[in-house]
């Protein structure tokens, strides 16, 4: 089995405690949702080339049904990997930056 090799994060408490981080903003910003619009307009696009305003699928519950579930499991997967990138990230990140993500407001603190 092939070992994957990066960048190594602090300990295995500091690395959790970014990519936490990391995920409340990714929330703030809402993340996961916008990623499941872009996924399913890109797949709609893929599945219906003729672009024509009725899904060729409108009819067919459980196909859109696969596709809702496709669509989620995609973008849960892209919030996954965004977040451990963004964690990465932000350890080299410069300091005025760094300061900046430290200073956003969480949304749970706006509730």
């Amino acid at each position: 089995m092939p070992t994957l090799v990066g960048p190594t994060r602090g300990t295995g408490a500091q690395a959790a405690s970014e990519i936490r981080s990391v995920t409340r903003i990714l929330e703030a910003a809402y993340a996961r949702q916008r990623l499941e619009e872009v996924v399913r307009a890109v797949a709609e696009d893929a599945l219906n080339p003729s672009r024509s305003d009725v899904l060729p699928w409108h009819d067919e519950a459980q196909f859109e049904d696969d596709l809702d579930r496709a669509v989620r499991e995609i973008a849960a997967a892209a919030n996954v990997l965004l977040a451990t990138r963004l964690a990465d990230l932000i350890e080299s990140a410069p300091p005025r930056l760094a300061g900046r993500l430290a200073s956003v407001p969480r949304w749970h603190e706006h509730a």
